[in-house]
């Protein structure tokens, strides 16, 4: 016949077992749910073509970058036309050079303060889909260290448990 615990708050080692699998199903759970989230965001980003027509900046050898940069993925981008913003006249587009994270440069010496820049570049729109799974990931991110600390706690609970019935054993064997 088994004996009840009395004692409430206590774990026995006989609820170590349940203890470890019941948190061990809490992290396959979050771990499964970012998976399937990190996909499904993935999957939701669609290549988008897009166009710029006589955006503002500047010409040197430091380099602008294009206001579009910003967006999600924003890359593959194509100068197509640079001109002279005061009197429209018409840059070769050779004199310019584009990186991959939109930076222009000016590869002659000469400055220009003030131009007006058009270009082709690819990105990803953010969608409210892929803005929701990405909120998820953020929360499960955040929460993963909480379900660290509880696994800790919760470990530290099971030993100190083993150890008091171990302690309590030997006390009894001793007084007998």
């Amino acid at each position: 016949m088994r004996k009840i615990n009395s004692k409430k708050g206590q774990l026995q080692i006989s609820d170590a077992p349940g203890v470890v699998m019941i948190v061990g199903l809490v992290f396959l759970t979050m771990a499964t749910v970012a998976l399937i989230s990190q996909k499904m965001g993935e999957s939701m980003l669609v290549d988008t073509s897009a166009s710029v027509t006589n955006e503002t900046g500047f010409l040197n050898s430091t380099g602008y970058t294009l206001a579009e940069a910003s967006r999600l993925n924003a890359d593959t981008f194509v100068i197509t036309e640079v001109l002279n913003a005061t009197d429209e006249t018409s840059f070769l587009t050779g004199n310019v050079t584009v990186s991959a994270t939109g930076l222009i440069t000016n590869s002659s010496a000469t400055t220009w303060d003030s131009i007006l820049i058009s270009y082709t570049y690819i990105y990803n729109p953010e969608t409210v889909a892929y803005n929701t799974t990405g909120d998820l990931q953020t929360e499960i991110s955040n929460n993963t260290s909480i379900a660290g600390i509880v696994l800790t706690i919760s470990l530290v609970g099971i030993v100190l448990s083993i150890l008091i019935g171990v302690f309590m054993g030997i006390q009894r064997r001793t007084r007998i």
